[in-house]
């Protein structure tokens, strides 16, 4: 890895964020002996921190090496603690500086495995983050393997989550199918938009043969299909009626509840 542009300096402790990718823990006497070492002789090396372009933490630094003793001497109530702020290109830099400096902690096979995986998908091989953290390439790939199962299974259930569905919902009106269907259409978005739901696009279909049937189709994701199945359901079993029948129901319910808002 090129040298990085760094500065030891006194930094407060509340400006130092824990980062969110560390592989390493301590268990609670590990922790209870470090406690005891830093009361005792004080902080012995500065913990490292990073910025980078663009990193979520503002106006503060990122650890990425030392984390345990920030968190010590915190709990000991101090304010300040010195640090080596590197000046990283990216997160990714960032995340393969910390795997270097913590190569003497206790990894976590799933929190290694994850770390791996984010690398791995921006491009770095297996070998560059083994290199790094001073372990074998198999160690870091069984690792990787652990996870990489769970991570894509979620990846493809989020996107089926907000993969588009269409409702479609059937009502009959005693004449002008089309203004009908445009009035409603307007009454449902505005209602939606009161319950914090976004109706992105309504497609009508009137049928033409038929005047006294009016179709219309909401596009809606994954969970509020769920939601409006669940709904029928509850219905067809209530009143012992068709999917059909459900649909119309709830229909004619919302339009009797229009015309009397609107008597009164």
């Amino acid at each position: 890895m090129k040298k990085l542009t760094e500065q030891i300096k006194t930094v407060k402790i509340k400006e130092c964020v824990p980062n969110w990718w560390n592989p390493n823990e301590m268990n609670a006497r590990q922790f209870a002996s470090l406690k005891k070492a830093v009361t005792k002789f004080g902080q012995t090396k500065p913990i490292q921190v990073g910025v980078w372009p663009n990193m979520k933490v503002k106006g503060g630094y990122v650890i990425v090496g030392g984390y345990h003793t920030w968190k010590v001497l915190g709990e000991l109530g101090n304010a300040e603690i010195e640090a080596n702020v590197h000046e990283f290109k990216n997160e990714d830099e960032a995340k393969l500086y910390g795997l270097t400096d913590n190569i003497h902690g206790s990894n976590q096979q799933i929190k290694l495995g994850k770390l791996a995986y984010e690398l791995t998908q921006n491009g770095h091989s297996i070998k560059d983050i083994a290199q790094s953290l001073g372990e074998e390439d198999v160690n870091v790939k069984d690792a990787l393997d652990l996870v990489k199962d769970e991570i894509e299974k979620k990846m493809i259930e989020l996107k089926k989550a907000e993969r588009e569905n269409f409702v479609v919902l059937n009502f009959i009106v005693d004449k002008d199918p089309k203004k009908s269907a445009d009035d409603f259409i307007a009454a449902v978005t505005a209602f939606a938009k009161t319950k914090g739901v976004k109706v992105s696009k309504a497609v009508k279909d009137v049928n033409s043969q038929r005047e006294t049937i009016a179709l219309i189709s909401f596009n809606v994701t994954n969970p509020q299909k769920n939601a409006v199945d669940e709904a029928l359901s509850a219905l067809t079993k209530s009143e012992k009626m068709t999917d059909s029948e459900a649909i119309s129901e709830i229909c004619g319910r919302f339009l009797l509840t229009l015309n009397d808002t609107k008597q009164h």
